[in-house]
């Protein structure tokens, strides 16, 4: 009954009336931004911090969402990318009690040697902290936020019931591409919640582009769960950091070119690839690797 109460008060929060407006004069921002005009029905697009701020507060799906977006310079201003960059690594982390009893419940019966409770980064699905074994070794483990699951899932309800109040207004092929694209994305969130999935998804990319000259993760299956990934910690900096890169005196150039071969044997001779690699996401080591 307590268990049943408490996810009551969830949901009642997620669908609450100030929770649903934001979500509206979030996705009519977009809609402003990205077809260049000022208003509609007399109400504007929200200032890039305030619409920052507003994706924040959302959450996961929001969060993924506008990620997707702050790479399209053709959408938006250099004033809304310089806050929507923010989205890639520097989002809020878990509340303490939040952050204990998800690990907690990660790490049952398993203790690490050492593991820091502040957080290195904090993204849209989970928070990554690093953590030290028995026998010193430096890992990286990644903690789903409470609740997220449930969350993604009010999250689609409210996105499709827009789509449906919004459809009257879009031609007939814009309708059938909104619905593909909110279909494909639900299906994405929803994966994306189940670190088990993403476990899954690590060891075939290593093993497929295992001589591909890009480094990747080693994951301890054994300690990995639907709400926990631990793996082999990757030093290194975003591949975008000018600065970085130059006092390492590593040759961008050659880092571009090993990107896009790399993408190209991913996306046109094997089939099976990151569909998130923004710079948040790729980093490069002092060696250039």
């Amino acid at each position: 009954r307590g268990f049943k109460i408490k996810t009551f008060f969830i949901y009642l929060k997620l669908f609450s009336p100030h929770r649903i407006y934001l979500i509206f004069r979030f996705l009519l921002s977009l809609f402003l931004l990205i077809k260049k005009r000022d208003s509609f029905l007399f109400i504007k697009p929200l200032k890039p911090t305030k619409l920052k701020e507003t994706i924040f507060y959302l959450g996961a799906s929001f969060i993924k969402l506008a990620q997707v977006l702050a790479t399209r310079s053709d959408f938006f201003s250099k004033e809304y990318l310089d806050e929507l960059k923010e989205l890639h690594d520097k989002l809020p982390c878990m509340s303490k009690n939040n952050f204990e009893e998800v690990f907690k419940e990660s790490f049952k019966d398993f203790s690490f040697k050492k593991f820091e409770n502040e957080p290195i980064a904090s993204a849209s699905i989970g928070q990554v902290h690093i953590a030290y074994l028995e026998d010193n070794t430096k890992v990286a483990v990644k903690l789903r936020r409470k609740n997220i699951d449930k969350q993604v899932r009010v999250d689609i309800k409210i996105l499709n019931f827009f789509n449906t109040i919004f459809k009257p207004l879009f031609s007939y092929y814009t309708k059938n591409s909104i619905d593909a694209v909110i279909n494909e994305f639900s299906s994405m969130i929803k994966d994306e919640t189940n670190l088990t999935i993403e476990l899954e998804n690590l060891k075939k990319f290593s093993k497929v582009y295992e001589n591909s000259g890009v480094l990747f993760p080693k994951p301890y299956e054994e300690l990995c769960s639907s709400s926990a990934i631990v793996m082999s910690f990757m030093e290194g900096f975003r591949f975008d950091d000018k600065n970085s890169l130059q006092k390492y005196n590593i040759d961008f150039k050659q880092i571009i070119s090993k990107l896009v071969n790399f993408y190209t044997d991913q996306m046109l001779i094997n089939g099976f690839f990151h569909a998130d690699p923004h710079p948040g996401n790729l980093l490069v080591n002092t060696n250039g690797d």
